[in-house]
């Protein structure tokens, strides 16, 4: 399976290598065609006829194409390396360092060693063309100026062309090859070259024109032509030399940054705000309309120079002298709009580069020209143009069919070039700022909008939208942060509550532990008290029991030693009676105790029925003791019985009944306590009341906290009545009191006849 894959990595391998040499070879043969268009056609149209006559256009032929097979030789072996750093990325290969130095080095070289030898040919063919025809005597020598000027000036121009294609042929092999190359570095380092390249292109591809314009409406001699062809070398070399001077100054702002950015940068670079950054965009934008007016400029007064001399030397009339200024200044203003167009689209990574990395503002990098006026300026030199090579043609006394065809194709082709560039120049940056919109709208904010161009209308426009983005992504990222440190701080907040609710849940249940050793002790308190209240009634009956034993066995010792029948009557009246006392003393007490039993019995965990009525009955009972002076009043339904825990409910009676005793006090007219249970809807209501003191008002609503009491220290803990209203709470009831001072209290409690819950447990035990 492996080799099978490894197979195939190869396979894909070869056929990318073999598309990109196909790709290379059908360049190739384009650009050849294109230089035998611009430097043989013009060398037939100078010498045909003479070379006809030399019988050497085989053997000029043959050198061509020994010359031609050689450059594509030395392009062969100059591409090899990168064709092969190509085959292995595609394999998936890592480049080794010397690879990919050498694939590097051969991108760079390339474009520049290919024009160079091509232009070394073709200069060599039209050189060597004119000095043999001139040798021969075929070709009188200002025609053969004229020829090596065409080799010289067209191929120059040919050779520009072959550059720039090389150049935008390898772009997309060296993002590929290098992935990592820094695009401003890969800018820098050629960005001149292709600056350069742009304008001698022009200037061949214009002159190239020109001559064939010339050609066909000035109905020039051979030697004429030749002479005007010989004549615009020498005069274009000032031109030139101006160009190359102005590019070098202009482009200063631009190297100054490069040295900060990319050469020798900083620790951090050029700052966002860098000053550098301003002056290179403003020049950058600037250099295309200067450049193109330098070349025009220079080469309109050259081209006077030219043609005043070429007339002085020819002297040909002032009708062709016209013609032949308006043909050359034609193409003059085509050069300098398609220079203009062309270097912007040189220049516009570079744009792009600095718009997305420093923060540029939009006053200080303010295009001069505005787009109305680009508009303006370029769509009314198309309007020149044309109407110009009109005109031309009407003016042109050798015009026919042919020409006015020829003529016309020309006069469309350069038009419809011109509006091809200028629509591009104007909806690229458009359709970027669209498709970034559109990113943006759904929330993609990382990467930047940067200007596709000047800084016009539509590249404010851009930086509006930079900003906007620059914006939106600082308070998103400002809220991304706000929501992490929010969600930090729950996180912690959550930990602490649930550290909190766990030390709660842990106090909870040691209240709840301590709450239940509270009853008990409360419990266990109110049972010593009672103990301490009913030994005196446990004590009476008692009493009367010992007391009476004695007088009970004289009496049975005088029953069975009595003789008379009447004696034996008279004591058996006296024991009976006797038996009688201690039979009520022990069921006296006999009653105290189970009372005492009841109440503390520990059933707590079992619910049950229970009738109030008997557990009102025992709670008396156990408090006889307290309620000497107290007369108690019962009106209590007998069959009314409620389910829970009988200790407890005892419990909330015995307190009850004890706060009534309590609040009565020893008044010497005592008090009366009334004891009421019946049915009311559903429920079974308790109410205990007394005619004590009462309540304060402002005592009342506390009366049911934990540990609150109004007696002295040591009388009570205040957890009475908390606990009967804990009771009554987990038997599903109510309870409420009400109170008036001097009037007494009242106590009512609502308890269901079967509370749901209970009713259930009593269910599973049963």
């Amino acid at each position: 399976m492996a080799t099978t894959s490894v197979d195939i990595d190869r396979a894909a391998a070869a056929r990318a290598v073999a598309s990109a040499i196909g790709a290379v070879a059908v360049t190739e043969v384009a650009l050849t065609l294109m230089e035998a268009l611009l430097v043989c056609v013009p060398i037939v149209a100078l010498a045909g006829q003479s070379l006809t006559a030399s019988g050497e256009t085989p053997r000029i032929v043959a050198v061509i194409l020994v010359l031609l097979v050689l450059s594509w030789m030395r392009a062969i072996d100059r591409v090899r390396p990168v064709l092969a750093a190509r085959a292995a990325k595609l394999r998936g290969q890592a480049l080794l360092p010397a690879a990919e130095d050498a694939a590097q080095r051969a991108m760079a070289r390339a474009p520049l060693e290919m024009a160079l030898i091509r232009w070394g040919v073709w200069t060599t063919v039209g050189i060597g063309v004119g000095v043999l025809l001139a040798a021969r005597h075929l070709l009188a020598w200002p025609s053969a100026v004229g020829v090596a000027c065409v080799g010289f000036l067209h191929a120059g121009g040919a050779a520009a062309i072959r550059g720039i294609a090389w150049e935008r042929m390898l772009d997309p092999v060296r993002q590929k090859i290098l992935p990592n190359l820094e695009p401003l570095r890969a800018f820098a380092a050629g960005y001149r070259r292709r600056l350069c390249m742009t304008a001698i292109a022009l200037v061949g591809l214009g002159h190239a024109v020109a001559s064939a314009l010339i050609a066909v409406f000035t109905g020039l001699t051979s030697v004429q032509a030749g002479t005007l062809l010989a004549l615009t070398v020498p005069a274009l070399v000032i031109p030139m030399l101006i160009w190359f001077r102005s590019l070098a100054r202009r482009t200063v702002p631009i190297e100054h940054y490069f040295e900060l950015a990319i050469r020798r940068p900083t620790s951090r670079g050029p700052a966002r705000d860098d000053p550098a950054a301003v002056a290179a965009f403003r020049s950058a934008q600037s250099i295309p309309y200067r450049l193109a007016v330098y070349q025009s400029l220079a080469c309109s007064v050259a081209a006077v120079a030219v043609v005043a001399v070429g007339r002085r030397l020819t002297g040909f009339n002032t009708s062709i002298a016209g013609r032949l200024l308006g043909a050359i200044g034609l193409m003059v203003l085509a050069s300098g709009l398609y220079e203009t167009l062309l270097l912007r689209d040189v220049l516009r990574p570079l744009l792009a580069q600095l718009g997305s990395r420093h923060r540029l503002p939009a006053v200080d990098v303010r295009s001069k020209l505005g787009l109305r006026r680009k508009l303006m300026l370029f769509f009314g030199g198309v309007i020149v143009l044309s109407s110009g090579l009109v005109l031309l043609f009407a003016l042109s006394p050798r015009h026919g069919p042919a020409m006015m065809i020829g003529s016309t194709a020309l006069a469309l082709a350069l038009a419809l070039g011109l509006v091809v560039l200028i629509v591009r120049d104007l909806v690229t940056p458009i359709h970027a700022l669209e498709e970034r919109a559109d990113e943006m709208a759904r929330g993609e904010l990382a990467r930047p909008v940067p200007p596709s161009g000047e800084a016009d209308e539509i590249g404010r426009l851009t930086f509006a939208f930079e900003e906007m983005r620059r914006a939106l992504r600082d308070k998103l990222r400002s809220t991304e942060s706000l929501n992490i440190d929010l969600e930090r701080e729950v996180r912690r907040r959550t930990e602490v509550l649930e550290q909190r609710n766990t030390e709660l849940h842990e106090a909870l249940e040691k209240l709840r532990r301590a709450q239940d050793d509270l009853v008990r002790t409360e419990k266990l308190a109110s049972m010593g008290r009672l103990v301490a209240g009913i030994a005196h009634e446990i004590n009476n009956p008692v009493n009367a029991v010992i007391n009476t034993l004695g007088p009970l066995q004289d009496c049975i010792h005088q029953i069975t030693a009595a003789a008379t029948p009447e004696k034996i009557a008279s004591a058996v009246v006296d024991a009976e009676e006797m038996l009688r006392v201690v039979q009520r003393g022990a069921a006296r007490s006999k009653a105290i105790v189970q009372a005492l039993h009841n109440y503390s019995r520990g059933d707590e965990s079992v619910p049950r029925e229970l009738n109030l009525s008997r557990s009102i009955d025992d709670t008396i009972d156990l408090l006889r003791h307290r309620l000497k002076n107290v007369r108690v009043e019962k009106e209590i339904d007998a069959d009314l019985r409620v389910v829970g825990f009988a200790g407890q409910i005892d419990q909330v009676l015995m307190n009850l009944v004890t706060n009534a005793a309590q609040a009565i006090g020893e008044r010497p007219q005592g008090g009366t306590i009334r004891i009421v249970v019946r049915a009311d809807h559903g429920e079974a209501q308790i109410s205990v009341s007394d005619d004590g003191a009462g309540i304060p008002a402002e005592v009342l609503p506390r009366i049911f906290d934990p540990f609150f009491t109004t007696k002295d220290v040591g009388e009570g803990t205040g957890l009475g009545l908390s606990i009967v209203h804990g009771i009554i709470e987990r038997h599903g009831g109510r309870i409420r009191a009400d109170s008036h001072l001097g009037e007494g209290t009242t106590f009512r409690i609502w308890l269901p006849l079967r509370p749901p819950a209970l009713e259930s447990a009593i269910r599973s035990r049963s």
